[in-house]
């Protein structure tokens, strides 16, 4: 299991992992390549590669527009394992593969699965699927080989973390907010009570992600969670840089390694 023993190795070495996301072929397939060694070198520990869709209800403004951007350039599910195939020639790091559900069951969660673990992937994310329903899934990724990471949220049920805990065989996904994806200035006062309660009914590994966007939010978090997921904050550099894309890696690069020394405890 590469991303339980990624955090847990980077636990025992005295800190927290940083995963970090990116769409698929967003802003187009080379530098999406680019941008992932970027991040592989510049001290991200796990990287969870989005698959574009035409209604990504979880995310916010930024990564919907990066989305789009990406399905403009004829991104699917076939074309994104192609650039972590190319990316496996080279790095090691773990990567979760993003997405919704619909465009998985179209694609066949069989076949699915097979591809993600031949493509060198680690493992797979799927945001609107609720536990109850994730039996196919399951089935397929334990087949597989693969690790299931579930989210749970500030309105999950005792009852829900539970069961999440059970089915899981990866870390756990903790959503900051009840909303979606974007960078925040601030961390939720109400989140520090709700990892603790979190840690009373699980013992898997949490990362805790939405609206994590800068080193100071990584200080105020890594005392109480295994690792913090940022997106949006990432996304926003290839945004704001699309007409000179050298710095979008140069950008992004040293964004990556500000964050890493934050991870440190």
């Amino acid at each position: 299991m590469e991303l339980l023993n990624k955090i847990k190795s980077n636990n025992e070495s005295g800190k927290i992992s940083f995963v970090s996301y990116i769409t698929a072929g967003d802003p187009d397939i080379n530098t999406s390549l680019k941008i992932m060694k970027s991040l592989a070198r510049n001290g991200t520990d796990i990287i969870e590669l989005g698959i574009p869709f035409s209604d990504p209800i979880s995310d916010g403004p930024t990564i919907q527009k990066a989305t789009e951007r990406a399905l403009n350039k004829d991104i699917d599910i076939k074309k994104a394992l192609e650039i972590v195939k190319k990316f496996r020639k080279e790095f090691s790091t773990p990567i979760v593969i993003f997405g919704y559900y619909n465009p998985f069951l179209k694609y066949g969660l069989n076949k699915l699965m097979r591809d993600i673990k031949s493509s060198g992937a680690n493992g797979i994310l799927v945001v609107d699927l609720p536990p109850e329903e994730s039996f196919q899934i399951q089935e397929s990724v334990e087949k597989h080989n693969l690790e299931l990471v579930y989210l749970v949220a500030p309105t999950s049920t005792k009852f829900r973390i539970e069961t999440i805990s059970k089915l899981s065989n990866s870390f756990i996904y903790l959503v900051s907010v009840t909303g979606v994806t974007g960078a925040r200035r601030k961390i939720d006062k109400s989140l520090s009570p709700f990892i603790k309660k979190l840690k009373k009914i699980t013992n898997k590994p949490i990362c805790v992600g939405f609206g994590i966007s800068n080193s100071t939010h990584v200080n105020e978090l890594k005392n109480q969670v295994n690792g913090i997921v940022i997106g949006s904050a990432i996304v926003k550099i290839i945004e704001k840089n699309l007409k000179k894309k050298a710095d979008i890696i140069k950008n992004i690069s040293n964004f990556c390694r500000k964050i890493s020394r934050a991870t440190k405890i």
